[in-house]
């Protein structure tokens, strides 16, 4: 029933598209139930919603979320491109969270604007609460209150006008320095980041649309009636079922080219999960566990080319381990074991060696010599770093007499004399 579903199929082409920065494009009617499905995900007390006829107070969310009250309340300070700073108790507890995506008196929206570091439309409040005037005459006298300080992060919103904004709000708690001391050695701030909805219609409109569609993929799925389903039912499920591996995959390898390491590390680790989740449901097929080991692999690597030795160990260890004959992966595990001075350096390098050497001629390819070649180089290095420079001088000399141009042999020989004569 699945192979059904996701199978190749003809999806109707609408002109409502968002166009992303990369260049691909999607329906918005998809990208809608995308970004509402995650905040349906949410769990019910963090699930906040506002429109232009009803205010989100931020009091009201503070409270919610962290049991601020409105007698702890002191200066409010706003950052969305120009400062601004609200004080009083009453004022700070009525600022209305997500205003600035109201229309204007002519109807248009102005939400857009340059926020803080001139990024656009990134929001940043921040509360102090709880000065130590107040906390004389106030009950509660918790240090952990005491000159505390609350910051909140606003996304640039998902979405579009006239349907829903999706806002990425990240809430910190910064340890206070008189905790430090009941937290540990090495205390963590508190945060959260949650997806805040404004409705440009009813919360009620908003919810019957999403689950009229959602609850619909689902009974014709349980009813094994797939054939029936419409464009954005099948788009819902595959967002359920089937993550878009060949996506995040393909965009990972596309920012690698241009060394965006810690981008490629975040788009390839997307697609490691959903494989690494669908292995643990033995779900994963064949083709699927060699795209799994390919995204280890390009995980290690990303690590190893930023010099995070220690995080590129693990997974290039698995691609390793779980590819055949895969002389790329070997070639990357080797030299991130040998910068990190592992032990075993030596000891892979000669098994390795000595599986080619009995490999028959007529079974002998190209890429096994390159490796063969590679193999002598990476010894070489080791050797040298261990003083067994003799040793090292007679596998220069191997290679040498395999290729005598070989510009690694020449120049290491000579820093082998180098380094024996200031001895």
């Amino acid at each position: 029933m699945l192979n059904k579903l996701f199978g190749k199929k003809e999806t109707p082409k609408k002109d409502t598209v968002l166009e992303f920065k990369d260049g691909s494009q999607m329906d918005f009617d998809i990208f809608w139930l995308q970004r509402e499905l995650e905040f349906q995900h949410q769990r019910d007390r963090i699930q906040f919603r506002t429109n232009e006829n009803h205010s989100l107070k931020f009091g009201e969310l503070i409270n919610s979320l962290f049991d601020i009250r409105k007698e702890e309340l002191s200066v409010l300070t706003i950052n969305d491109g120009s400062l601004k700073v609200v004080e009083g108790e009453e004022d700070i507890w009525n600022y209305e969270f997500l205003g600035h995506y109201k229309r204007n008196e002519k109807g248009e929206y102005e939400y857009y604007r340059e926020g803080c570091s001139k990024l656009a439309n990134q929001i940043i409040l921040t509360l102090s609460y709880k000065t130590y005037d107040k906390s004389k005459t106030d009950k509660d006298k918790s240090i952990s209150k005491t000159d505390a300080i609350l910051i909140v992060h606003l996304q640039y919103p998902e979405g579009l006008k006239d349907k829903v904004l999706y806002v990425q709000t990240t809430f910190c708690l910064p340890t206070i320095k008189l905790e430090r001391s009941k937290k540990g050695i090495n205390p963590q701030p508190q945060s959260l980041s949650i997806l805040i909805g404004f409705d440009f219609k009813t919360k009620e409109e908003t919810e019957t649309e999403f689950f009229s569609i959602f609850n619909s993929a689902k009974d014709k799925l349980k009813a094994g009636k797939v054939e029936e389903m419409d464009y954005l039912e099948r788009e819902l499920i595959e967002v359920l079922f089937y993550p878009q591996i060949a996506k995040e995959f393909y965009f990972g390898k596309k920012v690698m080219s241009e060394n965006r390491f810690w981008d490629a590390i975040e788009y390839f680790n997307n697609a490691f999960m959903a494989l690494q989740q669908k292995w643990w449901e033995d779900q994963l097929t064949d083709e699927e566990f060699q795209t799994l080991i390919e995204c280890s692999f390009l995980i290690g690597y990303c690590y190893y080319e930023m010099g995070l030795f220690d995080k590129s160990y693990k997974y290039l260890e698995f691609s390793v381990k779980n590819s055949k004959n895969g002389y790329k992966y070997q070639s990357e595990y080797i030299n991130c074991l040998i910068a990190l001075k592992d032990i075993r350096s030596l000891m892979i390098i000669d098994h390795n060696l000595e599986l080619l050497t009995k490999k028959a001629e007529e079974e002998r390819t190209e890429n096994d010599y390159e490796f063969f070649m590679f193999l002598l180089r990476r010894k070489t290095y080791c050797m040298i770093e261990l003083k067994q420079f003799d040793a090292a001088e007679d596998t220069l000399q191997y290679i040498l007499k395999n290729e005598p141009e070989n510009e690694f042999a020449k120049q290491e020989l000579e820093y082998i004399k180098q380094l024996k004569s200031n001895e």
